[in-house]
């Protein structure tokens, strides 16, 4: 069963290609605002490169925010796309998750995920289970949270472990392309005021 895992959810484009669980081919691509410029280029370039079309895949890996604005609703519109027009399951992750997964850890971890105006964090257990829920702080609100939580040494970094996550995403519950959608600020911002 090949998946295709796409994430451009920031600075880095990451395309994955996968046979079952094992890694098969990757591209990356650092691109601060050129993201619909090389996502599609690189998915060719990493079907082709592995004697594949579109046709032979069977799942959509997409991480689906928060992050970039521009950059995650590119990588969730190709995803839906793929995914309908392919009639394959499409699973999605969001990038604070993703990033604790990569990490492991026996410990309690903090995701925080850098924009111009704040940072994007969530609080896990060791087993990856969120702790409360998604947040969106300013730069100054996350300072004081991280000196007021003690948390300044939970802070992981913000790398993707595309095995560690695929293996997990196995166990997600796979859906239809209609009901995926972006993760954005104002999505957290709104639960938070729920």
């Amino acid at each position: 069963m090949k998946s295709l895992f796409i994430d451009t959810h920031d600075a880095e484009i990451l395309i994955g290609l996968f046979e079952d669980d094992e890694l098969i081919d990757q591209r990356q691509k650092v691109s601060s605002r050129n993201h619909s410029d090389y996502t599609m280029p690189m998915i060719d370039d990493i079907l082709k490169s592995n004697n594949l079309n579109v046709h032979d895949l069977n799942t959509i890996l997409v991480v689906n925010g928060p992050g970039s604005f521009t950059g995650v609703r590119l990588g969730v519109t190709i995803a839906k796309t793929l995914a309908y027009t392919l009639n394959i399951p499409i699973k999605t992750i969001t990038s604070l998750e993703a990033y604790a997964i990569s990490y492991g850890s026996s410990k309690e971890k903090l995701v925080a995920i850098h924009d111009v105006k704040g940072v994007f964090g969530a609080l896990f257990t060791s087993d990856d289970e969120l702790v409360g829920d998604f947040f969106y702080k300013s730069n100054d609100e996350f300072k004081k949270y991280l000196d007021e939580e003690h948390l300044e040494d939970k802070i992981i970094p913000n790398e993707i472990d595309l095995v560690k996550v695929k293996k997990y995403m196995n166990n997600l519950e796979p859906t239809i392309a209609h009901k995926v959608n972006p993760l954005y600020i104002k999505v957290i911002e709104a639960l938070k005021n729920d």
